[in-house]
């Protein structure tokens, strides 16, 4: 989608349908010499919801005004904010702002690999980014089955006993499945589905493979790669969100094989997922980016991508044999938990390892 506009958005000629007439008033009245008029205008625009998104992100890319920029990003933002709640589940969402960042690793980054290359990458717009992983409640109550491992009928009960998993991420998901619950919970939200499914085949009830096209509309996506790396960053540069080194009080991960990190912490691993937010949240509010399980992403792999990635919303490569997985799990050792990591499945495979957390934009 792109929000290019007029040189000035009030000059726009208003929509046809009554609500955008109503809503392009509003964005001319931000502009009225009357303070209480554009107090007025703000309120009523961020009361109309995602509808109003498009003609007033014009305004806050084209103004010249810069009390109207203000006006406009605030009225984004409000509005962005009060839509980060699936109606249908309760599905929390936190807002990623725009922003630039390093994406990659250091050479001197203990755990570094080789395709780390550090370069400069762009978000160039806001979007949502769930709180959590998915939850193997939110998965059936969308999907209507359950595929999970660690679940008190999965193949990993023993692990598990006594415990209940509602709120443990779903895993043994492929990454068709991570599609077809964005569409689904789309539709039951109320939004545009973002991708269009065909000629779906399945494994059971899991999809191994299907026709996909991007439809881009409101609803659920997957994060690409580079959105995910942002988000999970939260502004921080270290191997971390929470620094340079990792502890079984911060992650869930396992203790095997050497270790980078400071003192190896005595606690015994898990051995299996946990409750999703088990641990504190990144600076954005972000729970569980490190360990737990890794998280599908919409990219393909691509070994070399990040030498010649666009620095503006990189989409991945075009074609490619495996997608993007991200974060570490619960079966890889804080090494390969880093903030840069990177490791790839072929969307058809599920693993107990692998699940997934959903981004959109309004």
């Amino acid at each position: 989608m792109s929000w290019a506009g007029p040189t000035t958005a009030l000059s726009a000629e208003p929509p046809a349908d009554a609500e955008l007439q109503r809503i392009s008033s509003l964005v001319k009245q931000l502009g009225d010499r009357q303070f209480s008029a554009r107090v007025a205008a703000v309120k009523h625009l961020i009361e109309c919801g995602e509808p109003a998104l498009p003609v007033v992100r014009q305004v806050a890319a084209a103004s010249d005004n810069a009390e109207l920029r203000y006006r406009a990003k605030y009225i984004v933002r409000r509005i962005i904010v009060g839509c980060s709640t699936s109606k249908s589940t309760g599905l929390g969402t936190v807002i990623i702002d725009a922003g630039e960042f390093l994406m990659g690793s250091s050479l001197k980054e203990p755990g570094h690999r080789v395709d780390e290359v550090p370069h400069l990458v762009q978000i160039s717009q806001p979007f949502l980014l769930g709180k959590h992983e998915v939850t193997q409640r939110q998965f059936e109550q969308v999907m209507a089955f359950t595929p999970s491992h660690f679940m008190s009928s999965g193949e990993g009960k023993t692990k598990v006993l006594k415990l209940d998993t509602n709120e443990f991420p779903v895993e043994r998901v492929s990454w068709f499945d991570a599609i077809a619950f964005c569409n689904k919970l789309s539709k039951k939200d109320g939004y545009r589905p973002y991708y269009k499914m065909a000629d779906v085949q399945y494994d059971g009830n899991s999809i191994k493979q299907a026709a996909l096209t991007i439809e881009g509309g409101n609803g659920y996506r997957l994060p690409t790669e580079a959105e995910w790396e942002y988000a999970c960053r939260a502004s921080t540069t270290q191997r971390f969100h929470f620094g340079s080194n990792a502890s079984h009080k911060q992650a869930n991960f396992i203790a095997r094989g050497p270790s980078f990190y400071g003192t190896r912490s005595k606690a015994k691993s898990m051995g299996r997922t946990t409750k999703v937010a088990s641990y504190p949240p990144n600076n954005w509010g972000l729970h569980d980016m490190h360990g737990n399980v890794a998280e599908w992403c919409w990219d393909w792999y691509g070994k070399d991508y990040y030498t010649h990635s666009l620095p503006k919303d990189p989409p991945g490569p075009d074609s490619g044999q495996h997608r993007v997985v991200r974060g570490g799990s619960w079966l890889l050792n804080e090494a390969s938990c880093r903030s840069a990591s990177r490791f790839y499945l072929t969307g058809d495979q599920r693993k107990y390892f692998a699940g997934f957390r959903v981004a959109r934009t309004p």
